[in-house]
């Protein structure tokens, strides 16, 4: 078993998001994980992500406030506990169009690389 507290979980910054605050919460520099990692991201009014894809799957879940998805095509408003998921190699945009922060969860697959090394 391997437990993180959330008040000791890692800070992490990654590009092309504005305005958000980000732990890992299992997973990469957060402790061991032979498949995947997880996220916790709360992201400010007018925050978010700028649209872009990578070749790994993402899903993410609205913890609170409202969230919103893009493909670059189509957009959807996520309220508390919705879930999207974006294939591998998908454009992705997150953005936070309330007054209010927008906390969000996100389960991503480790890469192939990672997978092999054991992270």
């Amino acid at each position: 078993m391997h437990v993180v507290r959330f008040a000791e979980a890692p800070p992490y910054t990654a590009p092309g998001h504005i305005d958000m605050a980000m732990a890992r919460l299992q997973g990469r520099e957060a402790g061991p994980s032979s498949d995947l990692w997880i996220g916790v991201s709360v992201i400010a009014p007018g925050g978010g992500t700028t649209l872009s894809s990578s070749p790994l799957e993402k899903m993410y879940v609205a913890l609170d406030g409202t969230l919103h998805v893009s493909d670059g095509e189509d957009e959807v408003a996520l309220g508390k506990w919705d879930s999207c998921r974006f294939a591998g190699g998908e454009d992705r945009m997150l953005t936070n169009r309330s007054g209010s922060p927008v906390t969000v969860l996100l389960v991503m697959p480790l890469s192939a690389d990672e997978r092999q090394r054991g992270l």
